[in-house]
């Protein structure tokens, strides 16, 4: 009897590209799993599309792609399959803590899932996991363009170049204002006060002194 594939569609997001497909799991588990289980380098999607980031008008259409996990920024599930009778998801206690999270080419806000006791600091510092899982994501690209939204984001932890969490209160902004609040979800940047430039300073010139000449008798 053969074990049954189940086909996840993926979107692979990386620096100039957007790729999607189908991708195949022997197993059932959440594609941030298989990710992480590092059992190849690329990824292999079927009945693929790969478009530049940019201008996705300018789609290409193959019937396999390999895909280099190490170089995507973010991995969405844009469908997946129904999990098996006898699946039974782990039960570990986690709370949704909303995130931003930076790459070279988007922003992106979701909820991340992290123990109630731990500090979220601790947590990034000893996660081993190369994806880690966002739901409810909404990625922003830097370079313009429209919002993408999906249930489910994986976002490269190497790739990471800043993050914090929605809604932390900070020395300048008490909990309950800013992002809370319902500010932007991208913030904009503070203009810095103008600089006036001065002119070198220039020593004042004193004027000569008149030699007095004595009178020829």
């Amino acid at each position: 009897m053969n074990t049954p594939n189940y086909n996840f569609t993926i979107a692979v997001f990386t620096e100039a590209l957007v790729i999607t497909g189908s991708y195949s799991l022997p197993l059932y588990r959440r594609v941030s799993g298989a990710l992480n289980s590092r059992l190849h380098r690329y990824l292999t999607l079927s009945d693929a599309t790969v478009a530049p980031l940019a201008r996705p008008q300018q789609l290409q259409r193959v019937p396999q792609i390999l895909v280099d996990w190490g170089e995507s920024l973010l991995v969405a599930t844009l469908d997946e399959p129904d999990p098996p009778p006898d699946f039974v998801a782990p039960i570990v206690p986690r709370e949704a803590q909303p995130m931003m999270f930076f790459t070279v080419a988007f922003a992106l806000r979701g909820d991340f899932a992290r123990r109630p006791d731990r500090d979220l600091s601790a947590v990034i510092d000893e996660m081993t996991d190369d994806f880690i899982p966002i739901t409810n994501a909404q990625i922003f690209p830097l370079a313009g363009g429209t919002t993408i939204s999906h249930h489910f984001v994986c976002v490269n932890r190497h790739r990471i170049q800043a993050l914090y969490a929605v809604g932390a209160p900070t020395s300048a902004t008490p909990l309950g204002e800013g992002e809370a609040a319902g500010a932007p979800l991208v913030p904009s940047a503070r203009l810095a006060p103008p600089v006036v430039p001065t002119a070198p300073l220039i020593p004042p010139v004193t004027p000569p002194v008149p030699i007095p000449v004595e009178p020829s008798e």
